[in-house]
């Protein structure tokens, strides 16, 4: 293998709007993590289409114009595979001596029918603020060996190569993301994390800040559980690993010096060390910083007085948890994760005592599922001294049991793999069962959801604050919601669109 002069380096996020998919304007955080992981000597530009919705040519002028030697793209979901597709035909299109390699979750659970796209020249399985530029190194010093790469795959004499992937142990080790020389416009209009952190993301209370500007921040990766439905092990790995509470609150510090006031943690075991977790809140208490934060997911049976407590008082006041069903037998057997539903009555109500506004999830439709047991949800969910109940209909997902026992019942379309992209997303049913039908989960998905969040015009305030939309907007989303049973085509405009308000306007 010769070597290759890569001086310039390109991190694109795709356009996630394009094929007519939601979107919404996120920071890259995955990006911005690898430009600090890259070493001085590349001139590392992040290209952010996604942000300012820009159309494939305005993205295909500015590649050919940066010209770089090497472009590293990524992709957040299966569902965009057919995006990620077409981004990679654009940059090739573009760039036809350039290397282009792909990351993120698509090749790190498909990774076969990742690399049946002929635009990309390397895949990187999982974690690649390692990998990537340890590819890199290889790629420029012209090493005839790849294997030692970690998580990397790619083709050599026709024939296939995947290397094993092995996730970091010390995160601490990782630098913080670095939010510089972004470009989100064919015109190089700059972002910064500022430009994020002032969109209002409307129609998502996990998501929706309440102290402008916000970012984003990830401080575990992992997770021991077995839930059916979950690629978590396969993207993060079955051990929960942890950056230290000191290196926590450092980035607290950076981002709070930077002018950021709310901080969302994406983490899916935030409190899983619980010392650590209270470490993090106690620092941030001490500092008297003006700021809040929540997680995307909090697992609610870890809860107690003392955590709640010390949450609250360190700026946290809102609290989503992730029960799934309603039906403890269904849990345990079918859905496999160990949450006890006889405790979680009490720990909402303590919760509500002390302040918090609280978002559930549930999902239905999962294969042994009964009838019975699918309306068993709804009335747990009502009885729940709860803000938002949200119900998603069970979506088979790559390295997944439940994709497993989907395809070994044919429970799926019949062009369900081929098609993979069209069908993903968690408003339409795709399982057939003798126990319900797509059609009969999406009719009492979308009713029960209206049913039970708006029951009452204080429900209706508490929905439309948390989701930052008006009153007029929430009744307009409800009507959408309900002729559409469960999609509702004008959030998906208004997410696809490009049109979020900022905090300012």
């Amino acid at each position: 293998m010769k070597s290759r002069n890569i001086k310039k380096i390109l991190l694109l996020q795709p356009n996630y709007a394009w094929l007519n998919k939601r979107t919404l304007r996120f920071p890259t955080y995955t990006l911005a993590l690898l430009k600090a992981c890259l070493d001085t000597q590349y001139e590392t530009t992040i290209f952010d289409p996604n942000f300012n919705n820009l159309s494939e040519d305005e993205v295909f002028r500015y590649i050919k114009k940066l010209d770089p030697n090497l472009v590293g793209i990524t992709s957040n979901s299966t569902e965009y595979l057919a995006t990620s597709r077409l981004t990679t035909s654009i940059t090739r299109r573009a760039l036809p001596n350039a290397i282009i390699v792909l990351g993120g979750v698509m090749p790190t659970v498909l990774i076969e029918e990742a690399m049946k796209d002929e635009n990309v020249d390397y895949w990187i399985m999982g974690e690649g603020e390692y990998s990537f530029p340890h590819l890199i190194n290889e790629l420029q010093n012209g090493k005839a060996n790849l294997s030692n790469v970690n998580g990397l795959a790619y083709w050599k004499d026709g024939k296939s190569c995947i290397n094993k992937k092995v996730f970091i142990e010390n995160l601490d080790n990782i630098p913080f993301p670095v939010y510089s020389n972004i470009v989100g416009g064919f015109n190089e209009q700059t972002l910064s994390l500022h430009d994020y952190g002032n969109v209002r993301l409307k129609y998502d209370a996990t998501l929706y800040a309440t102290n402008y500007p916000f970012a984003y921040s990830i401080t575990s990766r992992g997770c021991p559980f077995r839930c059916v439905f979950c690629a978590g092990r396969t993207v993060s790995g079955r051990k929960v690993r942890f950056r230290s509470a000191e290196n926590v609150l450092a980035e607290i510090d950076s981002l709070y010096n930077s002018g950021i006031r709310e901080i969302i943690f994406l983490d899916d075991h935030f409190l899983a060390n619980k010392k650590r977790a209270l470490d993090i809140m106690n620092g941030i208490i001490d500092r008297k910083y003006n700021m809040t934060w929540k997680c995307s997911n909090v697992t609610a049976w870890l809860l107690d007085e003392e955590l709640l407590e010390t949450m609250h008082n360190s700026g946290c006041n809102f609290i989503t948890a992730s029960l799934e069903s309603g039906n403890q037998y269904v849990v345990d057997n079918i859905i496999k994760k160990p949450v006890k539903l006889k405790k979680i009555h009490p720990i909402f109500n303590m919760a509500k005592s002390i302040g918090f506004d609280i978002v559930v999830n549930f999902i239905i439709g999962f294969p042994g599922e009964t009838w019975d047991q699918i309306r068993d949800t709804f009335s747990f969910a009502e009885k729940l001294s709860v803000d938002i109940c949200n119900f998603h209909i069970a979506t088979p997902l790559p390295k997944t049991e439940l994709m497993d026992v989907c395809l070994r019942e044919s429970l799926l379309p019949e062009d369900f793999i081929e098609n993979f992209s069209k069908y993903s997303g968690f408003g339409k049913g795709l399982i057939t069962t003798n126990e319900f039908t797509p059609f009969e989960l999406e009719i009492l998905r979308s009713f029960e959801w209206d049913r039970i969040n708006f029951s009452s015009e204080e429900r209706k305030s508490s929905v439309a604050r948390l989701n930052g939309i008006t009153i007029e907007e929430l009744e307009e989303w409800r009507r959408g919601t309900r002729r559409n049973i469960g999609v509702n085509d004008r959030m998906h405009s208004f997410l696809t669109r490009g049109e979020n308000q900022k905090s300012n306007e």
